[in-house]
């Protein structure tokens, strides 16, 4: 079976990037000019953290601090409306697309030994942590696959805040991210801070975007299909279509009313690759470039020679 009455996908955006950095094991100097907001914690000596960091951001630093250690990194995929609405509409169409394909398909697949397996939602009218797969949250929820503490986190919200301010409307987005620590970054070979340049975001983390669109049970040899069997699991499949229309995959996992592990999930390919395009397209504003040496002697303000991407550079263009 397959969930039905989806949300059309051309109504929506997908952009990529990186939403922070962590690095460690520096000593506290002036930084050269960033795209991105940099900040060291007072609470750990020696880290730096740089928020919505570009791709030249990752050369300036990787020029700032060869082989400076990644302490955590976090990927983001947003999603926006495609063409401008009302304060109003543009709500509907996010929290629609956050119940309807999130909250309902979202099924990231992990690397074994870096997620608890943990399913749930933070409910800010509760203020509490809840399980979710008996019921869709609300939209207002952030939905949590993962604890803080494990190798990699996956996380969904409707953003409307950034670092305590209000973002403008055209800002507002559905955002799912990835929280990558200290085992996950092991697993994927990211080490220091010059292994983002040229690493493979779509290969490597589109498996933690993966949504799933419905279900069939897994195939059985020839020689023990039967009519009887035939029957029986189209029967199953017709009493689980409600429960995929109405919870989504939460219903068929752990927790869930109608779990089963016979079960084989669908992947929503639509969906997966407008986000795998957006990883694409991040995966290449952070390919290695060419740099060109240029002498600026005219600038008296700079009279020394500075390197320059030989390309546009911009780390979340949209789709």
């Amino acid at each position: 079976m397959t969930i039905k009455n989806s949300p059309d996908l051309s109504a929506y955006r997908f952009s990529a990037g990186v939403d922070y950095v962590k690095l460690k094991g520096l000593h506290k100097q002036p930084l050269p000019p960033l795209d991105g907001k940099a900040i060291w914690p007072s609470s750990a000596p020696g880290k730096l953290t740089v928020h919505d960091a570009t791709a030249a951001d990752v050369v300036l630093l990787a020029n700032t601090f060869p082989g400076a250690f990644i302490d955590e990194l976090e990927v983001r995929v947003d999603i926006r409306t495609a063409k401008p609405l009302t304060a109003e509409l543009q709500r509907v169409a996010l929290k629609a697309f956050k119940t309807e394909f999130v909250a309902k398909r979202l099924m990231p697949v992990f690397i074994d030994g870096t997620n608890s397996g943990f399913r749930g939602a933070y409910d800010p009218s509760l203020k509490k942590t809840i399980p979710y797969n008996r019921r869709v949250p609300d939209p207002d929820a952030q939905l949590l696959m993962g604890h803080r503490n494990d190798g990699v986190q996956v996380k969904s919200y409707y953003k409307r805040l950034d670092q305590g301010k209000s973002l403008s409307l055209a800002q507002h987005c559905i955002r799912v991210e990835v929280r990558i620590g200290m085992v996950g970054l092991n697993k994927h070979g990211l080490s220091t801070i010059e292994d983002l340049l040229g690493f493979k975001y779509r290969r490597k983390l589109t498996q933690y975007f993966t949504h799933v669109s419905g279900s069939r049970f897994r195939k059985v040899r020839k020689s023990r299909r039967t009519p009887l069997l035939e029957v029986l699991h189209a029967k199953k499949e017709e009493f689980d279509q409600p429960h995929w229309e109405r919870v989504g995959v939460g219903a068929f996992l752990p927790g869930g009313e109608r779990r089963k592990s016979d079960l084989v999930f669908k992947r929503d390919i639509e969906l997966n690759n407008r986000i795998g395009q957006a990883l694409a397209r991040m995966e290449q504003s952070f390919t290695a470039k060419k740099f060109v040496r240029l002498l600026i002697s005219p600038n008296v303000r700079r009279p020394v020679s500075m390197r320059f991407l030989a390309t546009s550079d911009e780390s979340a263009i949209t789709y």
